[in-house]
């Protein structure tokens, strides 16, 4: 379980200090009996004021505990009614020092990796298992977290770490940071440039190919009005393009000659009966 409890607690401790109830908290003071039994009446018995006092003070840092947790870890505590129980689970669960602990954190370090995070990230999380192994009574040395760290570090960082692993004294946290940072920000631009996806070409760029298939701006009635004027007064006329004004055939876009054309037998016979 990842979480956040060395953060945690170093900002409870010194709220719970400042209070002047640590002690509730850590388990010196316990509680009082809650009846006081009186010697002088038969078995007769009253309830202590100071249980009652040290039970109102204890509900109010319970209280503050539990609103201080997250889902997470919430459920780890259900079952306490005390805020001793609540700070010692926690110490329990998560800052053990147990040897399945202890190879859970050394392996979350051999694991751990840059990738796309920036240095600051990146950093947090190696100091964080750092913390949480000191934690457990396994303090890492420097040396380690070095090397810890330097290993996994990004390609782009290699010529920094060769100039870093020759230093005779080991990097403190603060100035393995500081180092990282400043050759994170002279080479921002080249990281950019490296891990930025390829630009997809402007459409001006690519060759213009006709559509497959007709569409709105390119269909075959755009395509014969533009070639024919005529093509959009006579749709919806016969095959022929009959003209009805002059009862007749016209030979235009029928693929046939002007010679071929023969006029009919009805004005055949007028002209006949004119010319006589």
């Amino acid at each position: 379980m990842n979480t956040n409890y060395l953060y945690w607690r170093m900002q409870m401790k010194p709220y719970l200090f400042g209070q002047g109830v640590f002690h509730f908290v850590d388990g010196s003071v316990s509680c009082p009996p809650s009846h006081i039994f009186d010697s002088s009446v038969d078995s007769s018995s009253t309830t202590s004021p100071s249980f009652l006092r040290w039970k109102q003070q204890n509900q109010l840092i319970l209280s503050a505990l539990l609103s201080s947790l997250s889902v997470d870890v919430l459920h780890l505590v259900v079952d306490c009614s005390t805020s001793h129980c609540v700070w010692r689970t926690l110490e329990t669960t998560l800052a053990s020092p147990s040897n399945s602990r202890i190879m859970q954190l050394h392996g979350s370090f051999q694991d751990l990796r840059q990738g796309d995070s920036s240095v600051s990230i990146y950093m947090q999380q190696a100091k964080s298992l750092f913390d949480e192994l000191a934690a457990a009574s396994r303090l890492m040395s420097l040396e380690d977290f070095n090397l810890y760290v330097f290993r996994g570090l990004r390609g782009e960082f290699k010529d920094l770490v060769t100039s870093l692993i020759t230093k005779a004294e080991p990097l403190s946290y603060v100035d393995l940071h500081i180092h990282l940072l400043t050759y994170e920000f002279l080479h921002k631009n080249s990281f950019h440039s490296m891990f930025a996806a390829p630009s997809l070409l402007s459409s001006s760029s690519l060759p213009q190919q006709p559509p497959l298939l007709p569409t709105p701006q390119f269909s075959a009635h755009h395509a014969m009005s533009h070639h024919n004027p005529h093509f959009s007064r006579n749709r919806g006329h016969s095959r022929g393009n009959w003209c009805p004004n002059s009862n007749r055939y016209t030979p235009q876009n029928r693929g046939q000659s002007a010679a071929d054309w023969r006029p009919n037998h009805w004005q055949q016979t007028r002209r006949n009966s004119g010319a006589g």
